[in-house]
C-alpha cells in the first residue's frame, strides 16, 4: 500500500512538472527527452529504493546468539539427579519422566530380543494381557504399569527393581 501511495504522489508531481514545463514551451513543439525519459527514470529509482529499504535480508545466525547446551555433569550424575527429584516429585512427574523412560528401555529391549517393531512392542506392552504374556513376568509388568509408589524410598526401590528386572529379561 505504501508503494501505491508513492506511485500516486510521483504521478501527481510528474503531472505538475509537465504542466509547468509545457506552459513555458510553445504548444507546437514536441516533448523532449527531459519531459518524458528523465521523470520516468527518477520514478523507477524512487520505487526501487523504496522497495529495497523495505525488503528483508536473511540474518546469519551467530554462534553467540544460540549458545550450545551442554551437560556439565556426566550422564550417571544427571540420571541420579532425576531419581532424587523423583523421590519427592508429584505422581505425574514420576509417571511422565521416570516411568516413561523405564518403559521406553523395556520396549526397546523387547523389540530387540523378540525381533518386532518398536511400535508393535509398545502396543503389546500397553495391553495388560499381551504385556504379561510377552514379558512372562507379572511382577515386572506390575512395577512398570501398576500404581505409582507413594513414598520416595518406595519409588527408589521400584526403580532399582525395574532396572534389575529389565536387565535380566530375555525374550
Amino acid at each position: 500500500m505504501k508503494t501505491v501511495r508513492l506511485l500516486f504522489w510521483c504521478g501527481v508531481a510528474y503531472g505538475i512538472l509537465l504542466i509547468l514545463v509545457r506552459g513555458i514551451f510553445p504548444p507546437r513543439s514536441s516533448p523532449t527527452l527531459f519531459l518524458v525519459g528523465i521523470p520516468l527514470i527518477v520514478i523507477a529509482v524512487i520505487i526501487a529504493r523504496d522497495l529495497a529499504t523495505r525488503s528483508t535480508v536473511p540474518a546469519v545466525a551467530s554462534a553467540t546468539r544460540f549458545p550450545r547446551v551442554t551437560l556439565k555433569e556426566d550422564p550417571v550424575q544427571f540420571l541420579s539427579g532425576q531419581i532424587k527429584a523423583a523421590m519427592s516429585a508429584s505422581d505425574s512427574y514420576f509417571e511422565s519422566v521416570v516411568r516413561a523412560r523405564l518403559k521406553e528401555l523395556l520396549m526397546m529391549k523387547v523389540s530387540v530380543e523378540v525381533g518386532i517393531e518398536r511400535e508393535t512392542a509398545r502396543r503389546a506392552l500397553s495391553d495388560p494381557r499381551q504385556g504379561v504374556k510377552l514379558l512372562r513376568s507379572k511382577e515386572l509388568y506390575t512395577i512398570l504399569y501398576g500404581q505409582v509408589p507413594k513414598t520416595g524410598l518406595d519409588r527408589v526401590k521400584m526403580i532399582d527393581e525395574a532396572i534389575e528386572m529389565i536387565g535380566e529379561w530375555k525374550g
